[in-house]
């Protein structure tokens, strides 16, 4: 910004001095002087515009950021054996952030997965929001992470799959459309809250209200959070309460929920604990145990899930991984399976 004022100043007396000049040489007349200072008040009015747009650049941030994520691997099952190439949920976003006069930030993300298993092409937005925020905290409208995946999922979210975390991904919420979010946080506790407002929408259920407090201490954290959301002739409610702990190279997390769905022998419950251990600058070894259990008497889908996962770090934005998964279903043992992928990941981000 010091350099932008030396150089208008600068240009400022480089437009001046001509006029100067020409009045030393020979006085002229009132009407020349009137038509020099009109032009040189109409440059200093470009130079005014020029500095005030450079001024907007500087208010304004950009990030391009992506992660691209291919995946090879088996399924094994009592009865087949499937290769697939597949992939981890791949993504590519803008984002942005303008510093308003008010003292306040305006805020807008893009984000867009990306199908390498197809045909490489762009998929559906994960993410697709505007919000402001000062003070009083943020507020945003659009398709954001819900609260539930916020605080509850994120921390276990530890392995390069689509489908984790490992007993979380079957009923919890990640990111949900036409919402109305509000963050702020209070020294180390953060309040969320959000509402979906599917208005467009005649079936009953639609909407949903998620909130919940998450408290950052000295390497760990532990969260709770409640999602209630309308179904045909009843309520679903789900309370959620994770824990996260850093020693060092060592991290340990693990998140539960328990979902009412306002029937009998329909309620749900998951657990996942996971721990991550860096070896060295190089290797990293992640363990995993997720389970979901039901109420239900007939189709059933009690699950339990075990993985472990090997990775080698090249650098901060590339590393291949190993993955063994057992999904052991207990009232239905077709659906059990083994899995072995072997994948890469390149991440990439760009500020501007």
């Amino acid at each position: 910004m010091k350099n932008l004022k030396v150089k208008t100043s600068l240009l400022t007396l480089a437009l001046a001095l001509p006029a100067f000049a020409s009045y030393a040489a020979a006085e002229p007349s009132k009407e020349a002087l009137q038509e020099q200072m009109i032009e040189i008040q109409n440059r200093l009015d470009q130079l005014e515009g020029a500095k005030n747009s450079a001024t907007n650049q500087d208010n304004t941030s950009i990030n391009f950021y992506g992660t691209l994520r291919p995946t090879f691997g088996l399924t094994s099952t009592d009865n087949t054996d499937s290769w697939d190439v597949g992939d981890a949920l791949s993504r590519i976003g803008i984002a942005a952030e303008h510093t308003l006069d008010n003292g306040m930030t305006a805020f807008a993300k893009g984000e867009f997965k990306i199908h390498i298993e197809n045909t490489g092409n762009f998929g559906d937005a994960r993410k697709a929001y505007v919000g402001i925020k000062g003070d009083f905290g943020r507020v945003a409208i659009g398709k954001q992470d819900t609260t539930q995946y916020a605080i509850i999922g994120d921390p276990v979210d530890i392995f390069n799959r689509a489908s984790t975390p490992l007993a979380y991904d079957d009923v919890g919420q990640f990111r949900q459309q036409e919402l109305v979010s509000y963050r702020k946080s209070f020294g180390n506790v953060d309040f969320r809250v959000e509402g979906q407002f599917k208005g467009e929408s005649a079936t009953e259920g639609s909407d949903f209200v998620n909130g919940g407090v998450k408290y950052n201490g000295d390497g760990f954290t532990v969260a709770a959070a409640y999602l209630t959301k309308d179904l045909a002739g009843t309520d679903q409610n789900t309370v959620g309460v994770s824990a996260s702990k850093s020693f060092g190279d060592l991290y340990i997390a693990a998140a539960y929920q328990d979902v009412d769905n306002g029937g009998v022998n329909s309620d749900v419950t998951t657990l996942d604990l996971v721990g991550a251990y860096k070896i060295n600058e190089i290797y990293k070894l992640k363990v995993g145990y997720g389970l979901l259990s039901d109420d239900l008497i007939v189709n059933s889908n009690e699950v339990t899930r075990i993985n472990t996962t090997i990775e080698w770090h090249g650098s901060p934005d590339f590393y291949l991984f190993a993955e063994y998964q057992n999904n052991n279903f207990d009232k239905d043992d077709a659906r059990d399976s083994n899995q072995f992928i072997v994948g890469m990941r390149y991440n990439f981000n760009y500020n501007f």
